[in-house]
Parts: C-alpha cells; sequence; structure tokens
C-alpha cells in the first residue's frame, strides 16, 4: 500500500515538474516575443496619414518581367551540366548592367567561392569572397573592363582550407558614346577610401570608374538623377519604359540590374518628365521618402512623399508651403520663378538620433531642419535677412565672423558624432555659393566649396569647422549642382562640383571630382575631370558618390 501511493506521489511531482518546465519555457518563449515586438516598436514608423494623395503605386507589370528573365536564364542552366571548370556564364543578365555576369554552377563538395577581376598588368582588381560552405554557386561577375576580353579568376576553397582556381574569359563590348570624357588628374590609391566612384548625371547614363578613372560599371537604361544604395545593398534608380515621355518608374535593382521591387509616380499636374526631381532616400522603415512636386498646385519641387516599400502606395506627404507664410511663394521672384519653383528642394537626409529631416531649399539659400512627419522646424541654417518674425526664432546665430552661410547650396547630410557632445550636430553640404534668396553677393559666384558646419542645437548657435574649395577660386565654381560625401573608413571627403564653366559664358561645361583627406588644410587623395557636355544636356556629374562595387 505504502509503495503504491509511493509511486503515486513519484507520478505526481513528475507530472507537476513538467508543467512548471512548460510554463517556464512559454514564459521563456513569451519574453522572447515581447523583446521582438520591443525590437519592431523601436523602428521609427509613423502611423499613416489616410489624407495623404496617392501619387506613387506599385509595378507588378516590370516585376513579372523581371520574373520571366529569372525563368528563362534558370531553364537555360538547367539545360546543362555546369562545373568549377566549366560554369554556366550569362554575361548582361539582365539587360541593364553591359560589365556584370552571372556564373552558376555545382561543386561536388562544399566550397567558399572567390572572384576575381583586373587581373593584368595595370589593372585595378575587384574581388569578392562569399562566406559559408556551398555546393550550388551563384556568383555574380562585377567590374569588367569595357571592351575588352575580361580573364576572371574564380577561386574555390573546401572546408580544409584547401584552393582550386580556374579562369573564365568574358568579352565585352565598348561604352556609350554618350557617357562623357573621364579623366584622372590625382590618384594615390592607398590613401583613398575603397570603393568606386559613380558619376550620377542629370539625365544620361549612369556608370561608376576606378581608381584610374577607368569606367568598371554602367547602367544601360534611360536614366534620370536619382541614384541612393539601401541597407539591403541595392540600388535605387529613376528610369521609364521605352513608350513613355515621363521617367515615372522607380526600382530598386541589384548591381547585375536585378529588379527587386518597383513604382511608378504619377502627377498629371506636371508637365516635364522629371517627376522625382532630386532625391530619394530609405528611411529606418524601410521605406522611401521622395521629393515630388505638387499634385494639386502651380508650385514645384516644394513636396514630399512617403512610399511605402511593400504595397508602393503614398503614406505621408509633406508640403513646404505649409511650413512657410504664403508671401514666400507668392512673392517669390528669384530664380526660376516663372516656373513656380520658389523652394527647390534638391536633398533630404534622415537623422535618426531624433527621427528629423535636414532638408536644402536652394532657391530659399536655407537648410532647414524638420521634425518628421509633421514638419516642423528645429532649426535653419541661413544668412539672417528676409525671414518672417515666425521663423525668426529658428535661426541659428554664427558662434563668429568666421561663420559664412549657405548659397544655392545642395547635398545637406549630418555626419556621425564628431565631437562627443550630444548637444552638438555636424551638418555637411556643398555650398555653391550662388546667391539666390539671401547671402553674402560680394563674395558670391566666385567659388563653390564643401563645407562642415557644428550646430549646438542647445544654444541654437553654429560654427564652421572644415571647408575645401575656397583656394581653387573660380576654377571650382558650380553654379548649380553639386555633393558632398563623407567617407566614414578615411574620414576623407568627396566633393563634387557639377557645373563649371572654363570662361563665363561658354557654352562647353565640365564637373570636376575631388577626395580630399580630412585636414585644416586639406590634400587632394584623388580627383578627375567630366568634360565634353554643354550647358543643359544632362551629361553633367549631378553627384557623385563612392560606394563599393560589391555591398
Amino acid at each position: 500500500m505504502r509503495r503504491k501511493n509511493l509511486m503515486k506521489i513519484l507520478v505526481l511531482f513528475m507530472l507537476t515538474a513538467l508543467v512548471l518546465a512548460a510554463c517556464a519555457n512559454k514564459d521563456e518563449g513569451n519574453e522572447v516575443e515581447l523583446e521582438e515586438t520591443k525590437e519592431e516598436e523601436e523602428i521609427f514608423n509613423p502611423e499613416p496619414n489616410p489624407d495623404a494623395k496617392q501619387v506613387s503605386s506599385y509595378d507588378d507589370e516590370r516585376i513579372k518581367k523581371q520574373e520571366a528573365i529569372e525563368q528563362e536564364i534558370e531553364e537555360a542552366y538547367e539545360n546543362g551540366s555546369y562545373t568549377f571548370d566549366k560554369p554556366f556564364v550569362r554575361l548582361n543578365p539582365y539587360g541593364v548592367s553591359p560589365l556584370t555576369a552571372l556564373i552558376k554552377f555545382e561543386t561536388m563538395e562544399p566550397t567558399e567561392i572567390e572572384v576575381v577581376v583586373g587581373n593584368e598588368e595595370g589593372q585595378a582588381t575587384i574581388s569578392k569572397k562569399w562566406e559559408g560552405f556551398e555546393t550550388n554557386h551563384n556568383i555574380p561577375v562585377l567590374g569588367l573592363y569595357p571592351d575588352a576580353d575580361n580573364i576572371v579568376v574564380l577561386n574555390a576553397y573546401d572546408e580544409d582550407g584547401n584552393k582550386k582556381s580556374t579562369e573564365v574569359s568574358i568579352q565585352t563590348e565598348p561604352v556609350p558614346d554618350e557617357i562623357p570624357k573621364t579623366e584622372l588628374v590625382e590618384s594615390q590609391p592607398e590613401q583613398m577610401e575603397d570603393g568606386l566612384t559613380f558619376i550620377v548625371p542629370g539625365k544620361n547614363v549612369l556608370y561608376a570608374v576606378d581608381e584610374n578613372a577607368d569606367i568598371r560599371w554602367y547602367a544601360d537604361m534611360p536614366y534620370r538623377l536619382i541614384f541612393n544604395r539601401l541597407d539591403n545593398g541595392n540600388i535605387l534608380v529613376n528610369t521609364k519604359t521605352e513608350d513613355e515621355e515621363k521617367y515615372t518608374d522607380l526600382l530598386e535593382m541589384d548591381m547585375l540590374g536585378k529588379v527587386e521591387n518597383a513604382y511608378k509616380i504619377e502627377n498629371d499636374n506636371y508637365e516635364e518628365g522629371n517627376l522625382l526631381h532630386h532625391d530619394v532616400i530609405e528611411l529606418p522603415s524601410g521605406n522611401l521618402l521622395a521629393t515630388v512636386h505638387d499634385p494639386d498646385t502651380k508650385y514645384v519641387e516644394d513636396y514630399m512623399v512617403e512610399i511605402d516599400r511593400r504595397s508602393g502606395k503614398t503614406v505621408q506627404e509633406i508640403d513646404l508651403k505649409d511650413v512657410f507664410p504664403e508671401a514666400a511663394y507668392e512673392d517669390y521672384s528669384g530664380e526660376y520663378a516663372d516656373r513656380h519653383d520658389w523652394f527647390h528642394q534638391n536633398s533630404i537626409w534622415f537623422d535618426e538620433t531624433d527621427n528629423t529631416i535636414v532638408i536644402s531649399g536652394r532657391h530659399q539659400d536655407a537648410v532647414m531642419k524638420l521634425s518628421y512627419p509633421d514638419a516642423k522646424i528645429k532649426w535653419i541654417l541661413a544668412a539672417h535677412e528676409g525671414w518672417s518674425k515666425e521663423h525668426e526664432e529658428y535661426l541659428l546665430e554664427p558662434e563668429d565672423d568666421n561663420v559664412k552661410f549657405p548659397a544655392a547650396q545642395h547635398a545637406a547630410k549630418v555626419l556621425p558624432d564628431m565631437d562627443n557632445n550630444e548637444d552638438t550636430s555636424d551638418v555637411i553640404i556643398f555650398d555653391n555659393n550662388h546667391v539666390v534668396t539671401r547671402g553674402d553677393k560680394d563674395i558670391g559666384d566666385t567659388y563653390s566649396r564643401m563645407v562642415q558646419y557644428r550646430i549646438n542645437e542647445k544654444d541654437m548657435t553654429v560654427e564652421e569647422v572644415w571647408s575645401y574649395g575656397e583656394v581653387r577660386g573660380e576654377s571650382f565654381y558650380s553654379d548649380i549642382v553639386g555633393n558632398a560625401q563623407y567617407l566614414p573608413d578615411t574620414g576623407n571627403r568627396l566633393i563634387t562640383s557639377g557645373h563649371i564653366a572654363p570662361i563665363e559664358d561658354a557654352k562647353e561645361r565640365s564637373s570636376i571630382i575631388v577626395e580630399t583627406n580630412d585636414k585644416t588644410d586639406a590634400d587632394v587623395v584623388y580627383e578627375i575631370k567630366i568634360s565634353g557636355f554643354e550647358k543643359d544636356d544632362g551629361k553633367l556629374a549631378y553627384r557623385a558618390l563612392r560606394l563599393p562595387l560589391y555591398p
């Protein structure tokens, strides 16, 4: 009897232990779920605005065409038997990127693959090794030389560290005649930031050059203005189909040209082609924030919309006319007033430290920080004349007489913390130094520069901590376009002066792209000159960006 009762007690004890363990596991699982939910909640993603005007949509037709290309490539591959020594090779696999190829093959044993391009004397080497031992391999080959029989080296490493190599020959075509002349002025590769220099035109061929100014990538597609890299390594580009006049398509694609997402932009109220006129950036949520035109009024280049990355729907809108008094846009009489282009927004930057946006308005000679998405002013970096009383409290006060305010500036960006002070924020711009509405006309049009400002958001003050361009005078002066990029690995800066006239009223124009170090008296470590284009033909360097070819 005692033995029977003892058995019952033991069974009851074991059942209780199992229940407690299950509860603990459940609680632990719930805790993980809560942590994941908390992480998701911490990603800044405001509630959609139900009243936002719909100017964007997802382009299912473009994606279907991409899927058909993918299927054709896979069928071609499946119809053969491809090995490491005799791989499947498809040059320009998606018809967009002629200096790339897709290589596919199988290996008997799991291996890691490395690809090396630029293996001959005098060539700049571009290589990539993929971590992870696999037997099925899909290798993107990037950075082929144009009009050349490229020798591409493949290296295979097994789990014991043994290496096996093979070579693949890939013949490419010459680059299009539309690409302007790109010549090397200075190159010190050991001091440069790694990557290629991507030349972003106003309306022409998007291309990239290496340390020798040799073209190593370009996009064979109608193209206009928009180019940025996303967190997943893909790029954003603005294009159109052959039967369209307006540049209505915003594509997310990889460096081979494979389209991952596609969106249509519509605005029947705007007659010209550049519906996406200057910038599109990625927000922390993954959505896209784009500069567009007002869909309901005559005013242009003063509107932003947030595009849902998955659905393509417009989920937020900002009308900059709501940030200014009516007189600012109704009475504007400066450049392009006949086009109702009173603000001319040419850049956006999202500041994740406080979930704000920093924007540049060329025709107001002003850089502004706004809350997002309600667009409340935080500060204004601009000369102080001509502002309404309601704006005066937001104007930054100069720390000393060395501060020159921007004029017709471009490419405002927030830097990482540069002085270990939570009250300050460092902002870079390309200061064209061409006064439109306000600024110092005595020194206007005499030089352009990249400048780094340090803004104390607590005291509402600003100082200059670095600049480059003044000493080069008019030879570096660009009345329109330009870019400033901070290069994080070296601390270098890449500067685009995109529209330089050799002499006044000359038809021919040039662009100069310079990489300097961060010294007070900065040294040039890389410089290229782009020439062979005329005013307003779109071939200028609207921006240049240094990016790794393999993200």
